[in-house]
């Protein structure tokens, strides 16, 4: 992806927790600046809150289209900071949304796009970041040590540990819900910033080719939302099948030798 960054992932040893193997009982430490992290999430919530709402405002008292437009975006940004496996929302129809020429700032459509997947990214970066300090606070209370003395596990993060950067950018790059690696990534401690930047070039790729395709497609709000709706069709659908499919296969007898 272009990105040079050291690839040895974060070891338990760098946090001053045991290696896998040698936990002790009781709690692990809670995460590092985590109240730090909650604080500067209410902060940002709170931000793209206010000037959503200052926007509405203005687009209602004065009629002011341009304000609309920044409301849209604002929403958009606060829509996205939320969508994590804690709250797992569809993301494509608000980023397409705010690209289009209906919905979208009035500034060049270059300048558009940039924006609108720069900052698109930045609130999925949030997003996770979120979702990262709230796993690792609840997996302090001794999930996370299970876990950890699983084979299972032993396995996966030896995996993981082969190319972490890279795995997390390709995870947050296609559009499929792999919830599993950023918890795996969780759980090794991977380094923070590290898991930010790598969401942030994978979201942020695919972000401006949604938000590109949705302005050289000229797409209308009804028709981001019949895609949207039509994404949303076809994975419930896909879950459907593979249920049905594990409904239908035969149980083994167990009194067969």
């Amino acid at each position: 992806m272009g990105v040079s960054l050291p690839e040895r992932s974060t070891t338990l040893a760098d946090v001053g927790l045991p290696e896998a193997g040698s936990w002790p009982a009781g709690r692990e430490r809670v995460l590092p600046g985590t109240r730090a992290w909650f604080l500067f999430f209410l902060v940002w919530m709170t931000g793209w809150a206010v000037i959503a709402l200052y926007s509405l405002h203005l687009y209602d008292t004065r009629g002011a289209d341009g304000a609309l437009r920044v409301w849209v975006l604002a929403l958009a940004c606060f829509y996205l900071s939320l969508c994590n496996a804690f709250f797992p929302l569809p993301t494509t129809w608000i980023v397409m949304l705010a690209a289009t020429d209906q919905a979208g700032l009035a500034v060049a459509p270059g300048v558009r796009v940039l924006l609108v997947s720069v900052l698109a990214a930045c609130a999925t970066v949030v997003a996770n970041l979120n979702e990262y300090h709230l796993l690792a606070y609840l997996l302090h209370f001794g999930l996370g040590q299970r876990v950890r003395r699983t084979r299972l596990y032993g396995r996966a993060a030896r995996w993981f540990d082969r190319a972490p950067f890279q795995l997390l950018v390709l995870i947050a790059f296609i559009p499929l819900p792999i919830d599993a690696v950023r918890w795996l990534a969780i759980l090794r401690t991977y380094a923070r910033a590290r898991f930010a930047v790598a969401y942030f070039v994978g979201r942020w790729l695919r972000y401006l080719i949604l938000a590109g395709g949705s302005l050289l497609l000229n797409l209308s709000t009804a028709q981001v939302l019949l895609i949207q709706g039509a994404l949303v069709a076809g994975a419930f659908a896909t879950r459907l099948g593979l249920y049905v499919l594990r409904r239908a296969r035969p149980v083994p007898d167990a009194t067969a030798r």
